[in-house]
């Protein structure tokens, strides 16, 4: 399992939690909590496609090195 899946789990099991609590208070808690899960899950999934594409990208520029 990649870790963008995981963390969407974890906001899930939190939203999950949130709704069988009570108390407002916490409820409150582990919606903020499921939040900062779908941020991580979301900066994570950014921060893959950035360095896919930087790796593309270098894979097609000639070798610099070698032109001098």
């Amino acid at each position: 399992m990649d870790i963008v899946q995981k963390f969407q789990d974890h906001a899930a099991e939190c939203r999950l939690l949130a709704r069988f609590t009570r108390d407002p208070e916490s409820q409150r808690v582990w919606n903020r909590m499921a939040d900062r899960w779908l941020t991580l899950a979301v900066n994570e999934t950014a921060r893959s496609r950035r360095l896919l594409g930087t790796r593309a990208r270098r894979m097609h520029l000639p070798n610099q090195s070698r032109a001098a």
